[in-house]
C-alpha cells in the first residue's frame, strides 16, 4: 500500500469519526431526550392548562332534521381553545344524556352529522385543538407543524375537560349520564380523559388499539413499502405524539367502576388483529365488547356507521347507568 493511499484511508477514517460527532451523537442524544420527555407526568400540567372557562362564543343554527346546532368556542384562562359542535332536538322534555365525540382528526366537530336525528340525546363534536396547516408539504412546513401537533396532543385531555365544564352549565345537560365516544384516533384520546375526569360517567370505544405504538406502525405500514423503516419510525412518532402520556392500555383500567362498551371491527385494515380484545382485557369490570362487520370506520362507509349507530342505541342504557349502580351491587 502506497503513503498516498494510506493517507487517503486515515482522512477517510478521521471523516467517519467526525461525521460520528456532528451527525449521529446529537441524533441519538435527542432521540434520548425525546423518550424522555415524552413520558414525563403531565396531571399537574393537565390541571393548569386546563384552567376556567374565560369566555365562551356560540352559533346557532339548525339542521336538516329540526334539531338545534349549536358552534360553540371556548377559551381558558390558560390560553388553551377549543371548538365544538352540539346537536340536540331543543324540545326534548327534561334532560339529556350527552354524548362527546372524539374522532378522526379530519371529521372534528362535524362527526355529529353522522348522527342524523339524534333523538333524545345531545352530541357533542369535538375539533382537536390544532392551529396547523392539515396537510403541510416540504420539509420546512413538515418541521414547524410538529411542535404545534405535539401541543395538540398534550392540550386534547384538558380540552375534554373544559367542555365538561361548559357542557355541565347547561340546563339540559344530564350530569349522571356523560360519555365519552373515542373512534380510530380518538381512542386514547377518549381514555386518557375518563381516565383524569370522573365527570365522564361512561366510555365507548371504537376500532381502537391497547398498543398505541403498534398501531401507528399499521399506519406506517399501508403507505410505505421499507420494512426495515416501519419499526423505528412508528417508535419516533409514538414519542412525538406523547404516545407514553396517552398509552390507551395503561390507562383504561382505571375508568372502572365507570362503564366501558369496546367495539372492534371483524375485517379491520387499520387496527392491528386481537387489539379490541387486548384493550377489553386491559379494561376493568363494568365492561363489554361488540363487533361490526366489515372494516374500519370511516365517514364514507355509511353500513359501518349505520351499524355503530345501531349498536350505540343498543347500549346506551349500560352505558348510562354510570358508576353507582354499580357500586351497589
Amino acid at each position: 500500500m502506497s503513503e498516498l493511499e494510506k493517507k487517503l484511508i486515515l482522512r477517510v477514517r478521521s471523516g467517519l469519526k467526525y461525521l460520528v460527532l456532528l451527525v449521529v451523537v446529537p441524533i441519538s442524544l435527542s432521540l434520548v431526550w425525546l423518550r424522555w420527555e415524552s413520558g414525563l407526568p403531565r396531571n399537574v400540567w393537565f390541571n393548569e392548562r386546563h384552567g376556567a372557562i374565560q369566555t365562551v362564543a356560540t352559533e346557532r343554527t339548525g339542521t336538516n332534521f329540526g334539531q338545534l346546532s349549536e358552534s360553540v368556542r371556548l377559551t381558558s384562562d390558560s390560553g388553551l381553545r377549543v371548538s365544538l359542535r352540539v346537536i340536540r332536538n331543543e324540545t326534548s322534555d327534561g334532560t339529556l344524556p350527552v354524548l362527546i365525540i372524539l374522532g378522526g382528526h379530519r371529521t372534528g366537530s362535524d362527526a355529529v352529522e353522522l348522527f342524523g336525528h339524534v333523538g333524545h340525546r345531545a352530541v357533542v363534536g369535538v375539533d382537536y385543538p390544532y392551529d396547523g396547516p392539515d396537510r403541510p408539504k416540504g420539509t420546512i412546513a413538515i418541521a414547524r407543524t410538529i411542535p404545534l401537533a405535539r401541543q395538540a396532543f398534550l392540550d386534547t385531555t384538558p380540552a375534554v375537560s373544559l367542555i365538561l365544564d361548559w357542557s355541565l352549565e347547561q340546563s339540559w345537560v344530564d350530569e349522571n349520564r356523560m360519555i365519552i365516544v373515542g373512534a380510530s384516533l380518538g381512542v386514547p384520546f377518549a381514555v386518557a380523559a375518563a381516565a383524569r375526569d370522573e365527570r365522564i360517567t361512561g366510555v365507548m370505544l371504537i376500532h381502537g388499539a391497547a398498543d398505541n405504538r403498534l398501531w401507528i406502525e399499521t399506519q406506517i405500514a399501508r403507505r410505505m413499502n421499507t420494512r426495515l423503516l416501519h419499526a423505528p419510525l412508528a417508535t419516533v412518532l409514538y414519542w412525538l405524539a406523547y404516545g407514553p402520556i396517552l398509552d390507551a392500555g395503561e390507562h383504561i383500567a382505571s375508568i372502572s367502576p365507570r362503564p366501558v362498551l369496546i367495539i372492534g371491527a371483524r375485517e379491520d385494515e387499520r387496527t392491528p388483529a386481537g387489539q379490541s380484545e387486548l384493550l377489553f382485557d386491559a379494561a376493568r369490570d363494568p365492561k363489554r365488547l361488540r363487533y361490526t362487520d366489515g372494516r374500519h370506520i370511516q365517514p364514507n362507509r355509511t353500513e359501518i356507521v349505520t351499524e355503530l349507530l345501531r349498536i350505540a342505541d343498543e347500549e346506551l342504557p349500560f352505558l348510562t347507568q354510570g358508576p353507582t349502580a354499580y357500586r351497589s351491587q
